[in-house]
């Protein structure tokens, strides 16, 4: 073997020892949203809060209304109070979790 093959091995088994990852563990773009439904599109496929309008995935989206969690994207109406959280998906317009009251 090659001295910097060896030099290689050795630095990556300690990093991996001491629990390095070289890919990043959180996303830096994640926002928090608050706000009221000011209306829906697409049975609940996309709502606005503030004058933006923001997605929701039907599998990668967690909907909690009234504490269930699990609940369907279309029972969320107008009106309602809703905070969540963006993801990277769809340029950070999509909602990964969100809460509605």
């Amino acid at each position: 073997m090659k001295i910097s093959t060896i030099l290689f091995t050795s630095v990556l088994a300690i990093g991996l020892a001491a629990t390095f990852t070289a890919l990043p563990t959180t996303t830096a773009d994640a926002a928090k949203v608050n706000g009221k439904v000011e209306g829906t599109k697409k049975e609940g496929r996309q709502i606005m809060i503030g004058g933006k309008t923001y997605f929701i995935s039907g599998s990668r989206t967690n909907v909690c209304i009234k504490g269930a969690c699990d609940e369907d994207r279309a029972k969320i109406k107008k009106g309602m109070t809703c905070k969540g959280t963006t993801s990277s998906k769809k340029k950070g317009m999509e909602l990964k979790k969100v809460s509605c009251k």
